[in-house]
């Protein structure tokens, strides 16, 4: 099986009876994680998976053969695990055997054989980025013969196994022998030294078994008796075409690049990618590898965002997806703050475009003191039901908004006691593990958000309290939502006293917590903040400043930037607030892939308090604003 920490399954239902088919699979999902179901072969492209559990049933595919379909259409695929039955009452006690075994592609079951693999290379080095030098070439018409694939290393980097199996040969090549499906491939790999592998070593995928030599390592693969005779060389065959590479993703070097319905630039675009995206290539990875960077050369590529077609592969590096991967797979992190009591805070699904986030305020107090929780679920989980299923996912910031504000027992909130606070978080906590309960399960709630900037120095939008104060509010409620929903991510208030005094309120506030309470978070605000260029709206220095900051507080878990935007300047031109948000956005997923959970916008409306709205106070969409930020 690959090397690959992340499963890249299908399991392939017939089309005829699917509800009858995936009835019968529901143990199966229940039990293993990360299985995409698909309906039918036909119009599907099976390339995007590693590997495929196929049922065989008639009429399903081409000469009622799953493998011979899938390895006639479908290169990429790897491991085919044919399951032969022909309605789904056959397929249950198989589905049911291998949820009892723990047993996810029937292992255990080897009689008869049902599970092929194809050999394969993964990448050899360690050396980025990834990328081909010279192409394998038996034909004399097109220049000189190459007997190898030779890919880009660098001097010491890690000479990586591409293919499990023995050392047959050590110097100035390593050789290695792997045999698949009772087929022997010999592996040659030339441009090392230092060797740490001995002939006769059994090396598995991915092991370092030397360094390169230079910047370039030349791979041979022969298959006795199969393959061409080529410069002394016997039973040759091309290194491409056995290239698989798990998470292998496409990143553009240049923003706005067209992707186009055909492999043309005269074709009709279907839409734009960014330097920020990662783009899935929807070909044969050693194919993919030899276009990219090739002028003239097109790959055919899908983003996250769902636009897919044929890129100019001369504009795009190869890469990893662990190389630039989000917090939360497929969710951009970039959001918008919405309000349900604004009469624009509320937009209809389609018009968010291809943001990831929506944070809201969950008000049940009204300003008067109300403790309607059930009132409060029937304002928002329309709405919500309505954003998840359309592929959002939501904040949820409660505050004193959600209890507090109104009772005359806390009034005003600048004479707040610490008798006060513990009474005010007793009865916050009662409520907050109620509604916690109403939302668990529901799959609509992707982080709870505990308190508003409570470190503030201006009070405009929320209560402050000491960090002490606020460390045992954050540990009750903490409390309070875990024992109604073990799953939710329950993060910060967004910190907005900047980089030194936030991020010191935040260690101070997480060392009054148990020890067995840790957030799945740091949310911070950093208004004022940006990158090099925007001296107006980055008038306190640089985002790397808080990044670093709140980084080092809680290092080991993403941190989620729940407001950030342009404040108290409605008059501003939408161009210079889109070059501000845009640049920040560009720089942060750069720069720090797989550290920002969120990415939240305050706000989405004009008028919606004091934040640049993407739309205006008319709810109109602002030209060099709107469309290039939902689609940031």
């Amino acid at each position: 099986m690959s090397s690959n920490s992340v499963i890249s399954h299908a399991f392939v239902l017939p089309d005829r009876n699917f509800y009858e088919w995936l009835a019968a699979l529901r143990p199966y999902l229940a039990k293993f994680e990360r299985v995409a179901v698909v309906r039918s072969p036909a119009g599907n492209n099976l390339n995007r998976f590693r590997n495929v559990t196929a049922v065989n049933a008639p009429l399903t595919w081409w000469q009622d053969s799953a493998l011979t379909h899938i390895r006639r259409i479908y290169p990429s695929v790897v491991m085919v695990d044919v399951i032969d039955v022909s309605t789904p009452e056959a397929l249950a006690p198989i589905i049911l055997r291998r949820v009892e075994n723990d047993d996810r592609y029937g292992e255990l079951d080897t009689e008869p054989q049902h599970i092929f693999n194809r050999f394969v290379l993964e990448w050899m080095t360690s050396a980025r980025p990834i990328a081909v030098l010279d192409a394998f070439n038996a034909d004399s018409e097109k220049g000189g013969l190459r007997q190898s694939l030779v890919i880009a290393a660098r001097a010491d980097a890690e000479v990586l196994c591409g293919a499990t199996g023995t050392i047959i040969a050590l110097g100035e090549t390593i050789q290695v022998s792997s045999m698949v499906e009772g087929r022997q491939y010999i592996t040659t790999y030339e441009g090392v030294k230092e060797a740490s592998v001995s002939v006769g070593d059994k090396v598995a995928l991915g092991q370092a078994m030397a360094k390169a030599a230079g910047d370039r390592l030349s791979i041979t693969v022969q298959n006795p008796p199969n393959g061409a005779s080529l410069l002394g060389w016997d039973y040759l065959m091309n290194p491409r075409d056995y290239i698989y590479i798990p998470q292998f993703r496409a990143r553009p070097l240049v923003d706005g690049l067209n992707v186009r319905k055909l492999p043309s630039a005269y074709a009709t675009i279907v839409g734009r990618v960014y330097s920020w995206h990662l783009l899935e290539p929807q070909e044969h990875h050693g194919r993919a590898i030899e276009k990219i960077g090739v002028e003239g050369s097109w790959l055919k590529v899908s983003s996250i965002t769902g636009v897919e077609g044929y890129a100019a592969a001369w504009y795009l590096k190869a890469t990893t997806l662990d190389e630039g991967a989000e917090v939360f797979p497929r969710v951009n992190p970039v959001g918008v703050n919405l309000d349900i009591f604004h009469p624009l805070g509320k937009p209809a699904p389609s018009r968010l475009g291809e943001i990831g986030w929506l944070r809201f305020g969950y008000n049940v107090s009204n300003g008067r003191g109300s403790e309607d929780i059930n009132a409060a679920l029937a304002r928002y989980l329309p709405q919500i039901e309505a954003y998840r299923d359309a592929g959002y996912r939501v904040i949820l910031a409660i505050s004193h908004q959600t209890y507090g504000e109104g009772k005359s027992e806390f009034w005003p909130w600048s004479q707040m006691t610490d008798a006060k606070w513990r009474l005010l978080r007793a009865r916050f906590a009662r409520m907050m593990s109620e509604i916690a309960g109403q939302w668990a399960g529901r799959d609509l709630v992707g982080a709870w958000q505990i308190w508003n900037e409570p470190d503030s120095r201006s009070a405009v939008a929320s209560v402050v309290m000491n960090a002490r104060q606020y460390g045992e509010m954050f540990g009750e409620i903490y409390q309070a939502i875990r024992s109604a929903d073990s799953d939710v991510n329950i993060i910060t208030a967004g910190f907005n006293s900047g980089p030194l005094s936030g991020s010191a309120y935040a260690r101070e506030m997480l060392r009054t917590l148990p020890d067995d309470i840790l957030p799945d978070g740091i949310a911070f605000h950093p208004y004022g903040r940006g990158v090099n260029g925007h001296p107006y709206y980055s008038m306190f220095g640089h985002i790397d400043e808080s990044v670093w900051a709140y980084s080092a507080v809680l290092p080991q878990k993403p941190l989620w930037i729940t407001e950030f935007g342009v404040l108290d300047r409605p008059q501003d031109s939408p161009g210079q607030i889109a070059r501000y948000a845009l640049d920040m956005i560009r720089y942060l997923k750069t720069q720090y892939p797989g550290k920002i959970a969120s990415l939240v916008w305050y706000a989405w409306a004009q008028g919606m308090h004091n934040g640049y709205g993407i739309v205006d106070q008319a709810d109109n969409p602002r030209p060099s604003l709107t469309k290039r930020f939902l689609t940031a």
